[in-house]
């Protein structure tokens, strides 16, 4: 690309268009390459290029007022001439002749808003949006934004049509914009998919403000993190650090193909929980058998992605640990983290971010000028986003600029005060504020200390609050993420603060960004910023304090217990999103009532109570270790309810033994209490813990028994699963017209109920019936059926699983490519689940294919291996993989002796899980 960047000549600034105008703004794709190649060729085609894309803006009534390069930015008063522009655009181009430098293939995009005219140019956020909007599209392409769309779908030029690419986000990260195709007949209609958010892995959050006075930033951090693995930002409270963070995040999607994926620590206040908060955003199951902290590295091995820790001041051992073994394990990961301290981990780069830019003199600045530093422009934007009537002016720049030097350029200092401009006078709002600095500062004529800045102006908002809305933001402090209106008349009403009261304040609060709403959502969702969250805290008397975290606790538990008892009932997928919004507050609780030691029994409770969301969202680990602490401070005695409750959310994440284990402990305790209804619940996982161990008679009388009680009890979930485990029953005793009519039965069941996770267990284990009866075609089908499901949830073992199966019926109908494909899969969701059943049986399908390929001696050392993982296990076999260990057998008997065979298969069973592996994958 040229070098080049300059508004054009012919750009008469007094012709210009203001007010609500259309942008189109146009750029070649892969020029880069082309200047390589031949930069002579390139520059006469550029001149060409320049001249057509000219003149089709002016001869739409257009002005092409800058050109980036090959970039060319042009501005129309009506959308209409915009849209016709740049079709004549396409159109000229495609038919001029190119060939000298491979062709030339421009993308175009057009978006109407209002801007600032200065000189000839633009500014605002309607430039960034055209800018952003046209950098997701493919050469040859046209998109229009909804606004434009909007304004002129009724009166577009000849021979095109709008055609819908729905919902996209930027890589401003603000709200998605609705974004059209403009089609033009004749040329090119069908592109690759947009490069927005959406077409790459990530959770970057949705910002509610754009992003400003940051641009330099954002390139130099991108740079930093190409030369280092471990870049951490550090700075001050409210500089701006996660902000920055988030927006090179979505700078740099393109380069990882496994994601960008943001870690927030802020409200975690147990280290021990960091490491299931990285595994939850990664989308890694949790399970037992292996700590947690251990797996992700291994998990990140052969992935190539960015990850973003956010907050780490307060936990930052555990941050050093873990970005250490990731960095020593993952060599295609690079860690990008916050924090007011640096990780102190070798090969760590450190990046100190600056405050804001400001300028030195303030006396004369004019507005042109005083935009171009960073701090005025955020003042700016922040404050037309408060109020839409606010301008800047040559007379106003002057004390704009005063007003940020005195706030030192802190981004979040900067926003509290700009929300004021709805109700102070720029004047007065300078005069407020020097007058705050004054008394903090004793009259000194020194600027106050850096450090003390945003906290003095975080001290001067608050002054300027009522009453009532101190007594609210004060309290809002207790909860750890994000909080809905229900959870502040809970907690925060009462002892001088009426509950009617509370939306009031709240939106007033919001009103003046001390406190951020998200309204995207069914519901309002509100949060505080981590700086105003933890002046908030520390504002409250110890007393008060003690006394919201209680009613906080209990809030939380009746939303615990309330959840559970929704739990089976309706989607479970929407069950697990509707408790995930609040786990950051289930975590404030349980380290309040668990490791805080201040209520067991309500920690105990939540703990229960969620064990659905330890089981379907992924958290098996963490789910484990909170019901472990609560098991050692709640008596079985005293509490036996809440102890029964612990010992049944136990069974799901626990196999064999362990699961049966803990059943019977909690059926004799929901017995104990007189709870008929639990307690056969408790008996239906007691069953299958039996199942699993292979005592086939004694489960079957166990969830006979249960039976027998949920349908009294008018539970069709629990029936539905009863089912579930009776049909297994019986088609491993042998009994498959039974289990046929007992899966049909629970299927019906669960889809009633609307319990699709559910629904998809049983299609799996219809497959394996039908598999039993020799149509592994039909096996595959439903097993496909349940994996689409699946794919859906975070349980990843159900993943892991339906692409283990699937290679079992494909061997059967000789796909050995398919099967091999498959049992990689499988074997790939198995090791990131931490599943060490699916790991055994993925190995075994592979060492069957081995077998049947000739290779003898691995599939014995292959099998060994599986075999000494099922003793360790303490499980038996289904028949699924029977047949497959049978049929291995019988081709090892064929080549190799009995002594060879038990050889071979002890050397195979002293390997590590990363040996089996290894030699797995040579299949």
């Amino acid at each position: 690309m040229a070098p080049t960047s300059q508004p054009s000549s012919s750009a008469d600034a007094h012709l210009l268009p203001t007010g609500t105008v259309t942008f189109a703004f146009t750029d070649i794709e892969g020029s880069a390459q082309r200047w390589d190649r031949d930069r002579a060729a390139m520059q006469g085609a550029l001149r060409r290029h320049d001249d057509l894309l000219r003149s089709a803006v002016e001869n739409q009534n257009g002005h092409v007022f800058k050109t980036m390069g090959d970039a060319c930015c042009s501005v129309f008063a009506r959308p209409e001439d915009a849209i016709a522009a740049m079709a004549d655009a396409q159109r000229v181009v495609a038919a001029e002749d190119f060939s000298a430098v491979d062709g030339l293939r421009v993308r175009a995009a057009i978006h109407t808003g209002t801007s600032d005219e200065r000189d000839g140019d633009y500014f605002g956020p309607a430039v960034n949006r055209v800018a952003r909007l046209m950098s997701i599209g493919h050469g040859g392409q046209i998109l229009v934004s909804g606004a434009t769309r909007e304004l002129a779908h009724s009166d577009l030029p000849a021979g095109t049509t709008l055609v819908d690419l729905g919902s996209q986000r930027l890589r401003d990260l603000t709200d998605p914009e609705h974004v059209w195709q403009l089609s033009i007949g004749g040329l090119q209609s069908e592109f690759p998919p947009l490069r927005s958010l959406n077409a790459f892995p990530n959770n970057l959050p949705i910002q509610r403000t754009s992003f400003v006075g940051r641009e330099s930033d954002v390139a130099a951090v991108k740079k930093l993190l190409g030369r280092h693995r471990l870049l951490t930002l550090a700075g001050s409270g409210g500089v701006g650090k996660t902000r920055l963070a988030l927006q090179v995040g979505a700078a740099l999607l393109d380069r990882y193909p496994d994601g960008v994926w943001v870690v927030d620590f802020a409200p975690i206040t147990d280290p021990e929980l960091v490491s299931s908060v990285i595994a939850q955003v990664l989308g890694m199951s949790q399970q037992e058998g292996r700590r947690i902290d251990e797996s992700i590295p291994l998990w990140l091995k052969r992935k190539k992605l960015l990850l973003i820790f956010d907050n780490c001041e307060h936990i930052v051992d555990i941050a050093a640990s873990l970005a250490d073994a990731i960095l020593a394990t993952a060599q295609d990961v690079r860690i990008l983290t916050t924090s007011r301290q640096p990780l102190d981990v070798g090969g760590e780069a450190l990046h100190r971010l600056p405050s804001l830019s400001v300028p030195t003199e303030a006396v004369g600045l004019r507005m042109d000028e005083a935009l171009r530093y960073g701090a005025i422009a955020l003042f700016v934007d922040r404050a037309q986003t408060a109020d839409t009537r606010f301008t800047l002016t040559n007379d106003t720049a002057p004390v704009v600029a005063e007003i940020c030097r005195r706030l030192d350029g802190i981004p979040l200092a900067i926003e509290l005060v700009a929300a004021r401009v709805k109700v102070l006078s720029i004047p007065n709002l300078a005069h407020r504020l020097n007058e705050r600095f004054r008394l903090l500062t004793g009259g000194s004529r020194s600027a106050l200390p850096r450090q003390k800045t945003l906290s003095a102006l975080i001290d001067w908002s608050y002054d300027l609050l009522t009453v009532q809305e101190q007594l609210l933001f004060t309290r809002l402090g207790i909860f750890a993420g994000e909080f809905g209106l229900e959870a502040v008349s809970a907690v925060c009403s009462g002892a001088g603060l009426d509950e009617i009261e509370s939306f009031d304040l709240l939106t007033s609060l919001t009103d003046k960004s001390l406190v951020v709403a998200d309204t995207s959502g069914e519901r309002e969702r509100y949060r505080l910023l981590e700086s105003t969250r933890a002046y908030a805290f520390e504002k409250l008397a110890l007393d008060e304090r003690a006394r919201l975290a209680r009613r906080h606790g209990e809030y939380f538990r009746s939303q615990a217990d309330a959840a559970r008892e929704r739990f089976g009932t309706g989607s479970t997928f929407a069950w697990v999103a509707g408790v995930e919004l609040e786990l950051d507050d289930y975590r404030a609780a349980l380290a309040w009532g668990l490791t805080q030691s201040n209520d067991a029994v309500v920690g105990g409770a939540i703990a229960g109570a969620l064990s659905a969301l330890w089981n379907g969202g992924g958290l098996g680990v963490e789910g484990r270790y909170w019901i472990g602490l609560a098991l050692e401070r709640v008596s079985d005695a005293e509490q036996p309810r809440i102890a029964a409750r612990l010992w049944y959310a136990l069974t799901p994440l626990s196999y064999g033994t362990r699961k049966r284990d803990a059943a019977e402990r909690a059926m004799q305790l929901y017995a104990s209490v007189g709870d008929v209804h639990w307690a056969a619940n408790a008996r239906v996982e007691f069953a299958w813990g039996l199942y699993q161990m292979g005592r086939l008679d004694e489960a079957g009388d166990a969830i006979a028994r249960a039976l027998a009680a949920l349908r009294t009890c008018g539970d069709q979930w629990g029936v539905a699963g009863g089912l579930n485990i009776q049909a297994a029953i019986a088609l491993n005793s042998g009994n498959r017209h039974s289990a046929r009519e007992l899966f049909a039965q629970a299927l019906a069941t669960y889809k009633a109920l609307g319990n699709e996770i559910e629904a998809a267990v049983v299609l799996g284990n219809m497959a394996e019936l039908e598999f039993g009866e020799g149509r592994p075609e039909e096996a595959l089908r439903l097993g496909a059926e349940a994996l689409e499901i699946n794919v859906c949830g975070k349980n990843t073992e159900s993943i892991a699983l339906a692409h283990v199966n699937g290679a079992a019926y494909r061997i059967a109908l000789a796909d050995l490519t398919g099967a091999r494909a498959s049992a990689r899969e499988g074997l790939r969701w198995s090791r990131q689940a931490g599943v060490q059943l699916t790991i055994a049986i993925s190995l075994q399908h592979l060492a069957v294919l081995a077998g049947l390929g000739g290779n003898s001696r691995s599939a014995a050392e292959l099998l060994g291996y599986v075999d000494a993982q099922y003793r360790e296990l303490g499980l038996e076999r289904e028949p699924t993989e029977q047949s497959g260990y049978d049929t291995l057998q019988a081709a090892l008997h064929d080549t190799l002796s009995g002594d060879e065979i038990a050889k071979l298969a002890a050397q195979g069973a002293a390997w590590s899980e990363d040996r089996a592996v290894e030699e797995a994958l040579k299949v």
